[in-house]
């Protein structure tokens, strides 16, 4: 059931949906595609428990409702978040603002300052990322930043594995090691320095 819709300058309109799931849950969509709640938690969840080091400071460029940041345990964490819309309704409904030790950024992500254990990159404006994702000064920018830099990007059609294929092989050219991490329909990207 649709309990709110929001109109963002960013991401067109944000529908927050309240699910019965055994129990009651809501998430956000963006069009058709969903920005919080179940199938965000399994997106990231492996993700995270692959992390086999103690990390005690992390950087989320994305931020969305939190969902990502919920699991991380234990760290320090900064969130970037550009939309004012989507950090409203994720306080509202998803309880963003009372995350521990999380401190929300409400800044384009490509501003992002500090040095970090890791830097995740959930970064979309609809179903596409920002084109400074492609960028070697943003690229750069990451690896000067974090010691583990993981993005994830959309791969479920030809244009998107392309895109996903090309920023792959521009972070070869910034990290050593390179492993990817295929998960529901999308490629986590995770760069080490």
């Amino acid at each position: 059931m649709i309990v709110e819709e929001v109109k963002s300058k960013y991401s067109g309109k944000l529908i927050v949906k309240k699910i019965w799931d055994w129990g009651w849950h809501y998430y956000v969509t963006t069009g058709v595609l969903s920005q919080s709640g179940g199938i965000i938690n399994d997106l990231w969840k492996p993700v995270v428990s692959s992390i086999k080091y103690q990390v005690s400071s992390v950087l989320i460029l994305g931020l969305a409702t939190g969902t990502l940041a919920k699991l991380l345990k234990g760290a320090q964490i900064t969130g970037y978040e550009i939309d004012p819309a989507m950090i409203t309704i994720s306080k509202k409904y998803f309880g963003l603002d009372k995350i521990p030790n999380l401190k929300i950024v409400n800044k384009d992500a490509k501003d992002f300052v500090g040095s970090y254990d890791v830097i995740f990159v959930d970064l979309y404006l609809g179903d596409k990322p920002p084109s400074f994702l492609y960028s070697d000064a943003f690229l750069k920018k990451l690896k000067k930043s974090g010691k583990t830099v993981i993005i994830n990007h959309l791969f479920y059609d030809k244009d998107k594995k392309a895109k996903a294929e090309y920023l792959i092989g521009k972070m070869g050219r910034y990290f050593k090691d390179i492993k990817l991490q295929r998960v529901l329909t999308n490629v986590i990207i995770i760069g080490h320095v």
